[in-house]
């Protein structure tokens, strides 16, 4: 914006202040010419009014000074913010009637000297325009080239959240429609309270089906909800209320494209995973586990050696699963393949179907047949663990703890003799329980199965008695 003071300096010499000097902070919205007794019908406000005081010509005395008042009256309610009085065609000088007639109404006045023509104030005025807008393009430029970089971020959400926070000079928060983590910047330490409100505003506008911007109250003050992808369910928020500016909605909307284009982004690289992980799934469970390997090594992936198969019947969606494991859909079944690196395979809350495993990857194809059926039987809202009658590889584990050496294969045999009691076992070893459960950790890493689990403990005895 232009300032009073600016022009005036901008037109050397042009504007001269008359009063008050040095002129106050008012801010100009452009420069108009009028020699009518009531110019305002013809201004918006925020104007410098130049005129040469025919209004004031061939008056004297009393009535000089009525038309004085009534004339600065009616600039003042018309939001005039100042008056230049060019001397030389109706006055030589400034008449004390208008100079006191402004001073009362608190109108700046300022004189177009006689050899300076109206056009050069003008001129001056659109020189600072052209430059400022120059200057409002550049810094706009830099401000969206600051958001375009920090989109190239790994940490790309966060990052343009508070790109675009510094620029409009409020928090700005992000929350995406699919379940990732929010963003937010210039909370001020109050961003988990602020997120939580946010989200309960976000989803109330979601239930609503509403896709269209909206102005709440929260704790923190007036905020604007904006619908950053159509359908998708993400909401793009500022901490004020209001019409955004020009210059600061192109900003927002830079961020919004950056943001969606992210997000779409990431939905494609999370369906490209969720193919390649589902031919590897594809290829195990047709039993081709060597071709999986050579699949996922070109992946830039590694299959565990020793696997859970879960069966889950799907309700209103694919479930969503741990880091780490590999699904696809089969016959209206998600099976999962989950690494056996616990005791139980970890599975969503709330999940339908039935597992079975440990087993190496090569035999997979054998207990998927038997996974299936059980889960296609089991009561909703219920998993259940499929291991009578599966032919676990004892003898392999058998095979392992013998290719181990040391202590861990005459533990193992105490263990499952005395039923996992660490007292007797530790007894009949000579050592101390502490030592009995740290071979046992050991037995768990090395075979990727739960020794204390029945079916695993009953074939892995059978196998050590053989």
């Amino acid at each position: 914006m232009i300032t009073l003071a600016q022009l005036a300096d901008a037109a050397r010499g042009d504007l001269v202040p008359y009063w008050p000097v040095p002129l106050p902070r008012v801010e100009l919205t452009g420069v108009h010419v009028s020699e009518l007794e009531d110019p305002t019908v013809f201004l918006d406000g925020g104007e410098l009014l130049l005129t040469v005081g025919m209004q004031l010509a061939g008056r004297d005395g009393a009535g000089r000074a009525e038309a004085a008042r009534a004339y600065v009256a009616r600039l003042v309610a018309g939001r005039v913010a100042a008056l230049g009085l060019g001397l030389g065609s109706g006055h030589s000088m400034v008449p004390d009637e208008l100079r006191t007639a402004c001073a009362e109404a608190g109108l700046p006045l300022l004189t177009v000297p006689r050899e300076s023509p109206f056009l050069a104030v003008s001129r001056a005025y659109w020189e600072l325009v052209r430059r400022g807008g120059e200057a409002e393009l550049t810094a706009l430029l830099g401000l969206q080239v600051a958001l375009t970089r920090a989109a190239s971020r790994d940490d790309a959400e966060p990052a343009i959240v508070r790109e675009l926070a510094h620029a409009l000079g409020t928090w700005v928060a992000y929350l995406p429609g699919d379940g990732r983590a929010a963003s937010c910047a210039g909370a001020d330490g109050a961003t988990a309270a602020l997120l939580d409100d946010l989200r309960r505003e976000a989803a109330a506008l979601r239930a609503a089906g509403r896709g269209a911007t909206a102005t709440v109250q929260l704790a923190a003050g007036p905020a604007a909800l904006y619908p950053v992808e159509p359908g998708a369910g993400a909401y793009l928020a500022v901490g004020r209320g209001g019409q955004l500016a020009p210059a600061e909605r192109h900003l927002f909307l830079t961020a919004s494209t950056l943001l969606a284009h992210r997000a779409a982004g990431l939905r494609r690289a999370e369906e490209e995973r969720a193919r390649g992980d589902g031919m590897l799934v594809a290829l195990v469970l047709s039993g081709h586990d060597d071709a999986a390997r050579l699949l996922a090594g070109q992946m830039g992936a590694a299959l565990p050696e020793s696997v859970f198969l879960a069966v889950l019947v799907p309700g209103q969606g694919r479930y969503r699963l741990r880091t780490g494991a590999l699904a696809t859909e089969d016959g209206g079944l998600q099976h999962v393949l989950l690494a056996a690196d616990a005791p139980r395979p970890s599975l969503p809350d709330g999940a339908h179907g039935a597992w079975g495993g440990p087993v190496p990857l090569r035999r997979v194809r054998e207990i998927a047949a038997q996974v299936a059926e059980a889960a296609g039987h089991t009561p909703a809202g219920t998993v259940v663990r499929v291991g009578h009658g599966l032919e676990l590889p004892a003898d392999e584990w058998a095979e392992a703890l013998a290719g181990a050496g040391g202590e861990l294969l005459p533990t193992v045999r105490a263990y499952l003799k005395h039923r996992g009691h660490w007292e007797a076992t530790a007894r009949e070893l000579g050592v101390h329980r502490n030592s009995v459960r740290h071979r046992m950790a050991r037995v768990g890493e090395l075979l990727g199965v739960d020794v204390d689990d029945p079916d695993v403990a009953a074939h892995l005895w059978l196998a050590l008695r053989a």
